[in-house]
């Protein structure tokens, strides 16, 4: 009778362990992120991340809010995970990146890479060359939680953070309320593509801005418990983000009007 009870005891146990294991929430941004997460469920993050969960026999979650309460959340033990987050020091306490043998972000187990760009009103003279600014004597416009603010502070910028929103932003551009706009590439075309009148009074300039590996952030919770499960995590986004069947979700994704 006692050892059944263990039996039985032991068994809901494991069946915890499992389930606690099997089921992760992770959390994103609420606004669409051309091609990489939309507000309508799709977005290759998540066709990348579908990919691993099936492969690894886990279920994942999807819980989309305004970045920084993502970020906020997964710190304080809300959520498993975040994505798509860039790089950046202080982030280290509200989670864990991926990390190579010298303790630095394994860029090998990214996400994705996207690139930054500066977007002003047709025929302003503001200008980048991949060195300094010019002609810039007003705010510049940045998501609200976005890194890319960090680099237009380092050149002595104002940034204006108001906007959570890329669409918003790119309209303050065109009435005026800010002198440009630094916006992810996809992400800021996207918008201008669903928008022709806006796109008329929009230009982006050539220049790279910046270009980031983007990262799925584990919580510090997760990395705690199991160590061996956010690797294996990891590991995995590498290797489907490099498989021929992502390759062609990807392709096909990228294709759409």
């Amino acid at each position: 009778m006692f050892r059944t009870l263990q039996c039985c005891v032991l068994g809901l146990l494991l069946g915890a362990s499992v389930a606690a294991e099997s089921a992760l929430r992770f959390c994103h941004e609420d606004q669409n992120s051309y091609p990489w997460v939309m507000s309508d469920g799709s977005g290759l993050n998540k066709e990348l991340l579908d990919l691993v969960q099936q492969q690894l026999g886990l279920q994942f979650t999807y819980v989309a809010v305004p970045w920084k309460r993502c970020l906020a959340g997964l710190q304080h033990g809300l959520y498993d995970g975040a994505f798509a987050a860039s790089f950046k020091p202080e982030r280290q306490r509200m989670g864990r990146y991926p990390l190579d043998a010298e303790g630095r972000p394994d860029t090998l187990r990214r996400l994705h890479s996207s690139r930054y760009t500066l977007y002003r009103r047709a025929g302003s003279a503001v200008s980048w060359d991949g060195r300094r600014f010019s002609h810039l004597n007003g705010r510049v416009g940045s998501l609200s939680g976005f890194s890319i603010r960090d680099l237009l502070l380092a050149h002595g910028l104002e940034v204006d953070e108001s906007s959570r929103d890329p669409l918003a932003l790119l309209q303050m551009l065109e009435h005026g309320r800010i002198e440009a706009a630094a916006l992810q590439t996809q992400r800021g075309d996207f918008v201008l593509q669903a928008n022709p009148q806006l796109a008329q009074s929009i230009e982006k300039l050539p220049q790279l801005l910046e270009e980031k590996p983007y990262y799925l952030m584990l919580s510090n919770a997760l990395l705690a418990h199991e160590p061996d499960l956010a690797e294996r995590i990891w590991a995995e986004v590498q290797r489907q983000r490099e498989s021929a069947v992502y390759q062609e979700r990807r392709d096909a994704y990228l294709a759409k009007p």
